[in-house]
């Protein structure tokens, strides 16, 4: 936490997940390279969107983006873009449901 109390994502990957989400964004918002910035009289998280699987499907990948502190309903915090992509991954499935499909 900052002196502030606010969270310091410096060098890490996040995840904001919004009250109240449009259609789109239910999922949550990754950014990188996050900071707490104010704006009009409010905070706002911002920060890069990162290009996750390294295609150009993403529409949005490598734009800076942002999110209004006070519209956050949770958030999550990876050390790194390597522990964002190894959590992202999907499990593995066990020994038997890949014998018994």
């Amino acid at each position: 936490m900052s002196e502030e109390g606010l969270p310091d994502f410096y060098g890490k990957v996040i995840v904001v997940y919004v009250a109240n989400a449009p259609h789109g964004i239910q999922d949550g918002i990754v950014l990188e390279f996050a900071s707490i910035e104010k704006y009009a009289g409010r905070l706002f998280i911002v920060g890069r969107v990162p290009s996750v699987d390294g295609s150009s499907g993403d529409w949005s990948a490598n734009l800076q983006g942002g999110v209004a502190w006070d519209s956050v309903a949770h958030y999550l915090i990876f050390d790194s873009r390597e522990d964002y992509m190894r959590r992202m991954r999907k499990p593995n499935k066990p020994l038997l449901q890949r014998i018994f499909k």
